[in-house]
């Protein structure tokens, strides 16, 4: 898997929000930081197709994502800097109800929950409200239902 972006540019009249940007992603969780109007969002929204660039490509696999559709949103994981976490809610009922809105049969969501609760060293949280996780709980709860479940 590589996610390659070759000089994106973005212009709103004479202001450039993104000025011929280029990186190569591989299989792996990424942050984007940066000052204000840095152009991390911009960047975002082109790469989820939200936004069309003044130039430049962003491509799957040698593959336009534009082309691609919602085959490449498909694959693609994105967690926003704020949370839409629900605070009454355990993290192991979180990952279940968030498997069942996409439509997961019980035996896969089963797996993927235990195997990615694990990877993201959660084990000891599974039985906790959310709305007790420290911020960085919280990101790697975020992280598991961008990964598959």
């Amino acid at each position: 898997m590589k996610l390659t972006i070759k000089d994106l540019t973005k212009q709103y009249g004479k202001i450039t929000a993104l000025g011929s940007f280029s990186c190569e992603f591989t299989s792996g969780v990424y942050g984007l930081l940066g000052p204000n109007g840095a152009g991390k969002s911009t960047l975002m929204n082109i790469i989820t197709d939200n936004l069309r660039p003044t130039s430049g490509t962003v491509q799957y696999d040698g593959q336009n994502t534009s082309e691609m559709g919602a085959e490449f949103r498909r694959l693609l994981g994105f967690m926003p800097q704020q949370q839409g976490l629900y605070p009454n809610f355990t993290l192991e009922r979180f990952l279940w109800y968030m498997a069942a809105l996409k439509g997961m049969s019980k035996a896969d969501a089963k797996a993927d929950i235990e195997r990615l609760i694990g990877l993201v060293n959660l084990d000891s949280a599974r039985s906790k409200r959310l709305g007790g996780f420290s911020g960085g709980m919280k990101q790697r709860a975020l992280i598991v239902i961008r990964r598959n479940v």
